[in-house]
């Protein structure tokens, strides 16, 4: 009788052991899950010294348009003559006292973007939606664009983003 009550004395052991086992592991799960990294853009940025000007950076067949801060996403009509129309809609998010620390962006129609460059502080970070990033046909869609860290370490609020477009059959290109 008593090997019996020993053997489920320890099956409860057992099973409370392993609920709260799992409890914990549960617990850890979740606060990793929500200590991960922000939101962060599709592609890697590409440092850009100084103040890139606007047209000068899109490659050919593509068209520009530069969008400043403000507190509203901004829908803006895109046009590539005879070969995209669309638009754009763009955020700008995170503003801490001086301004936004981040852009996100959506098209609609047969346009996609293939290039911003975000521009906070004394320079620029550059993001390429092209073939050797994965998007050949540019992108619908990012978000957690940035620009580079100031020399305090940083990030600086966004004066400007300035976005090139092109041509997409693909409804916005890749996503």
């Amino acid at each position: 009788m008593r090997v019996a009550t020993r053997v489920k004395t320890r099956s409860r052991r057992t099973r409370w052991g392993a609920r709260l086992l799992g409890a914990g592991l549960a617990t850890a799960a979740a606060v990793g899950i929500s200590a991960g990294p922000a939101a962060a853009a599709a592609v890697p940025p590409i440092f850009v010294a100084d103040n890139p000007t606007e047209k000068g950076s899109c490659p050919d067949r593509s068209n520009a348009i530069r969008v400043s801060p403000s507190t509203n996403p901004q829908t803006i009509p895109v046009t590539i003559p005879n070969d995209g129309t669309g638009s754009v809609t763009v955020t700008f998010s995170d503003n801490v006292g001086d301004g936004p620390r981040r852009v996100s962006f959506t098209t609609t129609g047969t346009i996609a973007v293939s290039q911003v460059t975000v521009k906070g502080g004394d320079d620029a970070n550059r993001y390429l939606y092209n073939a050797v990033t994965g998007f050949p046909n540019g992108i619908a869609f990012d978000t957690g664009l940035i620009s580079p860290l100031n020399n305090g370490g940083q990030l600086p609020a966004v004066s400007h983003a300035d976005f090139c477009f092109t041509p997409s059959n693909y409804g916005g290109g890749t996503t």
